[in-house]
């Protein structure tokens, strides 16, 4: 008796610490392999006295229990897997609780195995969550009570533990190297700053990190409001080039909802794209490429293995890849596109026929294009780091060159001066300064100087021939208008002398020598009135005159020539408009040749002559306004009825004549008095011209008030 109870003791005493070293070796394991390898042969082991060990873990895919190690069973098969619905161990996993089977051969969920006595199935469980069950058999019935229970359920336990920490540290392994293959791939995507190779570069480091065959990523095009495929890799085909629409293909389709996307058999969706009809790919998976919501592009990657299948963490993995990806692709393009720009400026500069310099903050020059080294003589060594002031200003320039130095600094300057070249001599130049300033910081001033010495001597030049030939003019009117007075004095006293003897039938052709005379003195006048103004030598007269009185007498004297031609004239002039101060001639020359053209242009019409009192921003003018139903003009016509010498067309001038003289000179006319001369017109419908002058106008040699 005393020996039986010794045995027993020695039995539990073996069995502790048998059980302490299952203890030890779970806590000590590092992976879950371990931990299963040791929780099923410590329980296997001599002084436990368990058989048929097995641990079987979930497969979250698919809800399979898969066998991860077992003990006292040679035969199992390695990572056996019991399919969901199968087996009575799937009992603890369904409920997360112990079941004891007595008799397994009892069981409709029994699977037939090696062994055919009891059963005890104990969850494996994470805060909560059933992972996988630990299952104990015995080739006798009924083998097993609570204390076995007790030993089992704490085994597993302690290996549930052991299992989190090991998955937990995993975890923030992985996600340790995944933090530092994304600052790997971030380092080397941002070292490379060139559009293609980055692209390449992207897609590479995407295969590589994501353990796919193979990609491609395309961009997206704003103006076309599509994607471009930029780069691939192992997709089958080079697709570099192809063009995909919104929602075409799984690049569309994520590019479209801006979420990513997997695709378990390619061939097989709905959205698939026909230009990847030809390809291999099994499985696919998409992620928009987006900086915030803004789409950048897209990227794909593929894998060719029907085995292999993208999962939840392919793509929370791809999620991680994507947005380093788009800054990267989005860095490149900007440096990209600045380089282009920078390249597109140098060169303008470069081949620019205008001299241009470049000053920094301390006034000395940074840079000189080829036209300012052939325009100043200076090649950029000798100029570069120099005050542009002392290499071609003067000592009679320099305050000149001073002041558009200091206010280019503050704004845009522009200016005409002389500036020196290297060997001493001058040259007329065009000034522009600007300042240069990037994002609110001044950086220094820019100065463009454009050669135009031969166009200020061309222009005196032309000054002093068009002074010339005013001249000339001036002094050939004179003569002319002194003989041509005399024939009309002449021919008008014959016309009386013939009619007081008698001779009636001379009468005539002396009025016809009279007309001729009269018509060719208005021409020479004027002429003559052209070339005083462009002489600069016109002058004004101002007085104070009664508008309507004015215009009452121009509409007498108008009227016979208005109604050779069957027209009607229309004077609407209320007292009302009252005086002006102006030159009487000047206007009443204005209104004549208005109204003398709005006679010749019109036949069996009416011709309207309305004056107003006006008031403008500037103060009270009067409006005199000519408008006629003739034969009016065309938008050509109109840009150069202005012009001196110029008729609406060639026709014209042969059918109606006239020299092109009159609407040239009220024109001028009107703005020696401070106003204008506007003109509406349609063809076949007549036109209206609208003179406005000042109702004081001042003369130019009189001062403003």
């Amino acid at each position: 008796m005393i020996r039986n109870r010794a045995a027993r003791r020695s039995a539990q005493a073996h069995r502790q610490a048998a059980l302490l070293r299952l203890t030890t070796r779970i806590v000590s394991a590092h992976t879950e392999d371990d931990i299963y390898r040791a929780m099923v042969d410590g329980l296997h082991d001599e002084a436990v006295g368990y058989s048929f060990l097995g641990a079987f873990i979930l497969d979250p895919e698919n809800g399979d229990r898969v066998l991860r190690a077992s003990a006292g069973w040679p035969d199992a098969p390695e990572s056996w897997r019991v399919h969901k619905g199968e087996g009575i161990s799937e009992r603890a996993v369904e409920d997360g609780t112990l079941h004891y089977t007595p008799d397994v051969t009892r069981e409709s969920r029994y699977l037939p195995s090696r062994v055919r006595g009891s059963e005890v199935d104990v969850p494996l469980r994470i805060n909560g969550e059933t992972i996988g069950v630990l299952v104990v058999e015995s080739d006798e019935l009924d083998a097993f009570d609570e204390e076995d229970f007790e030993i089992l359920g704490a085994a597993a336990d302690q290996a549930s533990i052991a299992i989190a920490r090991v998955r937990l540290l995993e975890a923030e392994r992985r996600r340790a190297d995944e933090q530092k293959a994304l600052l790997d791939t971030l380092a080397d995507l941002s070292s490379e700053l060139e559009l293609s190779r980055v692209l390449q570069a992207v897609i590479d480091r995407a295969v590589t990190q994501l353990g796919v065959t193979g990609g491609e990523v395309a961009i997206y095009d704003e103006e076309r409001e599509d994607l471009v495929v930029v780069a691939s890799r192992s997709v089958g085909k080079d697709s570099t080039g192809t063009r995909l629409k919104l929602d075409e293909g799984a690049m569309g389709a994520v590019a479209r909802t801006l979420e990513p996307l997997i695709i378990p058999s390619y061939h097989e969706w709905m959205g698939r794209s026909e230009k990847y009809s030809d390809i291999t790919v099994h499985s696919v998976m998409a992620a928009p490429l987006l900086i915030g919501r803004r789409l950048v592009g897209a990227i794909a990657t593929v894998h060719s293995d029907p085995k292999r299948v993208f999962v939840k963490e392919d793509l929370r993995l791809l999620n991680m890849f994507a947005p380093q990806a788009a800054i990267a692709i989005e860095n490149a393009r900007l440096y990209t596109a600045a380089q282009r720009q920078r390249q597109y400026f140098e060169s303008l500069v470069l081949n620019s026929p205008v001299a241009i310099v470049s000053l920094g903050l301390d006034q000395e020059v940074v840079s000189c294009n080829p036209a300012f080294e052939k325009l100043f003589g200076y090649s950029s060594d000798e100029a570069i780091g120099r005050s542009l002031d002392d290499l071609i200003s003067t000592a009679d320039t320099r305050s000149e060159a001073e002041a558009y130095t200091r206010e280019a600094f503050d704004h845009a300057v522009h200016g005409i001066g002389r500036r020196r070249r290297k060997d001493g001599a001058f040259v007329d130049v065009e000034i522009l300064g600007v300042p240069v300033v990037v994002d609110g910081e001044q950086l220094g001033l820019m100065g463009l100087y454009h050669d135009i010495t031969e166009l200020l001597e061309a222009r005196r030049d032309a000054e002093a021939a068009n002074s010339a030939k005013s001249q000339f003019l001036a002094n050939m009117s004179h003569e002319l208008r002194t003989p041509l007075n005399a024939i009309i004095g002449y021919s008008e006293m014959l016309q009386e002398e013939v009619e007081d003897l008698g001779q009636a039938n001379l009468v005539p052709d002396l009025a016809k020598i009279q007309i001729a005379g009269r018509h060719l003195l208005a021409l020479i006048n004027d002429v003559l009135d052209l070339s005083k103004i462009e002489a600069g030598k016109m002058d004004l007269y101002l007085e104070e005159f009664d508008v309507q009185e004015m215009v009452e007498d121009v509409a007498t004297t108008v009227r016979p020539l208005i109604e050779k031609n069957a027209n009607r004239l229309e004077v609407h002039c209320p007292p009302a408009v009252g005086e002006m101060r102006g030159d009487l001639t000047k206007i009443r020359q204005m209104l004549l040749n208005l109204l003398s053209n709005a006679s010749k242009f019109t036949s069996g019409g009416q011709i309207d002559l309305d004056v107003a009192r006006d008031r403008d921003g500037g103060g009270e003018e009067l409006v005199f306004r000519v408008r006629d139903t003739g034969i009016g003009m065309t938008p050509e016509q109109q840009q150069r009825v202005f012009e001196a010498f110029s008729q609406a067309e060639a026709s014209t001038a042969r059918k109606f004549g006239g020299t092109g003289l009159g609407l040239a000179i009220s024109k001028r006319f009107c703005e020696m008095m401070g106003g204008g001369i506007e003109l509406e017109s349609e063809p076949g419908k007549g036109s209206t011209f609208t003179i406005r002058l000042p109702t004081a106008a001042i003369a130019a040699a009189e001062p403003h008030a």
